[in-house]
């Protein structure tokens, strides 16, 4: 057997290895992420190649082959298929409650995929949310802070949404939110680093919201 045909055996084993070990770790860290197991996040449903945008948001939120926990209240509230039902209502956990290693919530056979438009649940199976009747930017807490404060907002209805963080100059230097999201209240936190993760200096910084004609400012201080 040539070297050059070693090489290629050995480099088909670690590549299908590598498809199968992502397969089970990124399911697992789902809510009845077996159910759809790979197609929950990629367009092929054997895992691997272009990611559905359930998948996106998920590859948005972890590093590159991390073992990070993903899931949360956030990624739950978000309709990444478009087909008018939140993540979490199509997983069977609408709060984003469940965390990895705990029992799946609800009835795994009312799971529909998140990555999907065409799979979506029956509209009797979803349990009616009370959404808020107006725009709001609330104050961060804590503030002054450090290291992290939580930045929160509602919105009324369907809205492409950005969230920037600036310095006192009026310069961007952490974007927070940038995406569409449905109706309903949601809450980040910001860890005092900007977008190319660095430790910014104390000072007054800005944070920024824009979600459809909505738009407000609001202020913080980062104490070193």
């Amino acid at each position: 057997m040539s070297k050059l045909l070693r090489v290629l055996i050995i480099l088909s084993f670690f590549v299908s290895t590598t498809i199968l070990i992502s397969r089970g770790f990124r399911s697992s860290k789902i809510p009845n992420g077996s159910k759809f197991d790979c197609a929950n996040c990629h367009v092929n449903p054997n895992g691997g190649g272009a990611r559905n945008a359930f998948g996106q948001a998920v590859e948005s939120r972890v590093s590159p082959g991390g073992f990070e926990d993903f899931w949360d209240e956030n990624l739950a509230s978000l309709d990444s298929d478009g087909d008018g039902f939140t993540n979490g209502q199509e997983l069977q956990d609408p709060s984003g409650s469940w965390r990895t290693g705990q029992s799946n919530p609800g009835d795994i056979s009312l799971v529909t995929n998140p990555g999907d438009p065409n799979s979506k649940p029956d509209p009797t199976s979803v349990e009616e949310t009370i959404l808020p009747a107006k725009y709001e930017l609330h104050n961060n807490y804590p503030n002054p802070f450090n290291p992290s404060t939580r930045i929160s907002f509602t919105i009324p209805r369907n809205e492409f949404v950005l969230l920037k963080i600036y310095n006192i100059k009026g310069q961007a230097i952490k974007t927070l939110v940038n995406g569409n999201y449905p109706a309903g209240s949601y809450q980040f936190e910001w860890n005092g680093k900007d977008d190319n993760n660095v430790d910014v200096a104390a000072g007054v910084y800005i944070y920024s919201i824009s979600a459809g004609h909505f738009n407000k400012s609001a202020r913080m201080i980062l104490l070193k």
